[in-house]
């Protein structure tokens, strides 16, 4: 459910990011907050492209990141940025963080950006791998993301498994850093119990498998699954 580091400046993963963006479209549907025409879109650390191109047939997209490395959606807007983003306050309705906040460096900063460029009765939509999982997706080794944040990007650079600091959040993390700008909805464990309705691809067996887990189990064990996909409403 997340994308390994690219060895470049930005964001450029490609398999299965229009996957991603009917998975966003269809949380925004049940959250009641389904995309229309006039919404303005933002979509931080695009990478390839493809999540803004697919957004792009529903509302208006706007999207970032460190360097252009569009494959997709190259008519659409896009502004080079880095962790200041150059809008003004109350920009947009909707701003998309899909798997970004743990490469920015300083992910608080990252929240704050987000905060101040959201309109009134806008939201966010936020995905980012959980630190307590423990298989680390970037650097694919087990537990070492446990150890202290400085320790464990100081081995993984080490054992050339990655390229530059990652910031891994846990669910309680993430409600800490959120603070009193947000409202922290989560929707991963939806997401868990019903894969193939948000457009992943998992084993028939294991879709029969969740599917009869109790509604009970996958909520107390939320901040424990794999990533966490998250609704962010200001405050």
């Amino acid at each position: 459910m997340t994308e390994r580091t690219q060895c470049r400046a930005g964001f450029s993963a490609i398999e299965g990011r229009e996957a991603k963006a009917r998975k966003i479209l269809t949380v925004l549907d049940e959250a009641g907050h389904p995309l229309i025409a006039t919404h303005r879109v933002l979509d931080v650390g695009t990478g390839s492209g493809q999540i803004a191109a697919v957004l792009g047939e529903y509302a208006q997209v706007v999207s970032t990141d460190r360097v252009d490395q569009r494959i997709q959606g190259q008519t659409l807007p896009f502004v080079v940025a880095d962790s200041a983003l150059p809008f003004p306050d109350a920009s947009f309705d909707l701003v998309i963080s899909n798997h970004v906040i743990e490469h920015t460096g300083d992910p608080k900063q990252h929240l704050c950006e987000i905060r101040r460029l959201l309109s009134p009765g806008g939201l966010a939509y936020l995905a980012t791998p959980n630190r307590r999982w423990p298989w680390e997706f970037h650097t694919r080794l087990p537990v070492l993301h446990y150890l202290p944040a400085a320790l464990f990007n100081r081995l993984a650079m080490h054992l050339q498994r990655s390229d530059e600091p990652l910031y891994l959040l846990s669910l309680p993390g993430l409600e800490q850093l959120c603070g009193t700008a947000f409202h922290v909805a989560s929707w991963h464990q939806r997401i868990v119990r019903q894969p193939a309705r948000y457009w992943l691809r998992v084993p028939h067996w294991a879709r029969c498998v969740l599917a009869t887990l109790p509604v009970w189990i996958t909520e107390i064990t939320r901040g424990w699954q794999p990533t966490l996909i998250v609704l962010l409403y200001p405050r």
